[in-house]
């Protein structure tokens, strides 16, 4: 097996879940609030505080760039035993002018959109990939900052 590719796969699933893609689960996440959120990137299910919720869009992301990567390395995914992420997320509202990041947002017509509350995410993922013969494991934490109900649905 491909020692440092499998560590490459741990490793992007921690930054994958802080990044971009997490945009699309926004809503989802500030739906749930604070806790522990579990995902298994080989069927996408997920959990949060145990219990087992509606499919979340990062799962998908996270399933689908596994196989892709897997598949362009040459690497069978049945020799995948395990690939899965834990997060821990700590939820807050602020105000607009308390953010610590400085990401712009843009509504639908790309006009910029300022909002008085903004969800701030504190977020310490856990990931694992396993196989039988070894595991890989990373730890990434991040913060995603985001205006109250973004995306407009």
């Amino acid at each position: 097996m491909r020692r440092k590719r499998l560590q490459h796969c741990a490793d992007t699933l921690c930054h994958m879940f802080c990044g971009w893609r997490l945009v699309n689960s926004y809503h989802a996440i500030e739906s749930l609030g604070s806790g522990n959120l579990f995902i298994d990137a080989l069927t996408e299910k997920s959990t949060f505080n145990g219990v087992e919720t509606e499919p979340l869009a990062i799962a998908g992301e996270l399933r689908h760039w596994l196989i892709t990567d897997l598949k362009s390395n040459n690497i069978a995914l049945d020799a995948i035993v395990a690939a899965e992420l834990s997060t821990t997320i700590d939820l807050t509202k602020t105000n607009w002018k308390a953010r610590t990041t400085r990401d712009h947002w843009f509504d639908h017509k790309g006009a910029e959109i300022v909002w008085r509350k903004i969800n701030r995410c504190v977020i310490e993922c856990n990931s694992i990939v396993r196989t039988s013969e070894a595991e890989y494991r990373s730890y990434f934490q991040d913060v995603e900052e985001w205006p109250e109900g973004f995306p407009a649905t």
